[in-house]
């Protein structure tokens, strides 16, 4: 029988840069407010200084980064009235996300899903204060699923354009274990409801677990 071999491509400087840039945000290595400086990022990287321009050029283009008008690079440094501008947008984009996937999602679609949250589950049940980069990542999963099999490109890309702010919210302030249980017994009840095929109590549900998310984030702000 033939063997199949696959070759992966190696990451680029600049995706590496841009990676690790990225979770030095999302893990508060680079503080809100943080200067970042170029030169100093390519000497820590050890590459050259267009590299690190073109992963701070996507940076800001997904939020994380700010430029100003010297051209001084700073970490995002959020705002209340940023936060409640996202999430009015999440609201209904994700609510929408939920109907269509509760009307377009196949059963592989839901196994998908379902494994997910199994997942989230197993770590909720054994949770260890390392585990908590893992819950977040499976948080943001099961709403990037639902997204997927909601089968509309542009309301995907409408979500995707949040997606790293969200989960620089997500990292920032959702550190509890109490709220990530109540996050997993939200997300069951949506799921509960796409597989009984409930479009418009989808979309509810989908609203009130957002709404849940800015409360909590609101009375954690600081």
């Amino acid at each position: 029988m033939e063997e199949h071999f696959k070759i992966e491509k190696p990451l680029s400087y600049y995706e590496q840069v841009y990676i690790s840039l990225k979770q030095m945000i999302f893990k508060g290595i680079f503080k809100p407010g943080d200067i970042i400086i170029e030169s100093k990022i390519a000497e820590k990287f050890n590459v050259s200084r267009s590299p690190v321009r073109e992963a701070i050029r996507s940076l800001e283009m997904e939020g994380l980064l700010i430029v100003d008008e010297k051209s001084k690079i700073m970490v995002y440094n959020p705002t209340l009235e940023d936060l409640e501008e996202i999430y009015i947008c999440r609201e209904s984009l994700e609510a929408l996300a939920g109907k269509l996937c509760c009307e377009k999602a196949n059963s592989e679609d839901l196994s998908t899903i379902e494994i997910t949250l199994s997942e989230a589950e197993s770590y909720l049940e054994n949770f260890e204060e390392k585990y908590i980069d893992t819950l977040i990542n499976l948080n943001a999963k099961f709403h990037d699923l639902i997204s997927e099999y909601s089968g509309n490109i542009r309301l995907q890309k409408q979500i995707s354009g949040l997606r790293s702010l969200t989960n620089f919210y997500r990292g920032t302030y959702i550190q509890k274990k109490e709220r990530y249980f109540q996050i997993l017994k939200e997300h069951l009840t949506i799921f509960k409801l796409i597989k009984e095929r409930k479009p418009d109590d989808v979309y509810k549900e989908m609203q009130n677990h957002i709404r849940n998310d800015l409360e909590f984030m609101k009375k954690n702000f600081s």
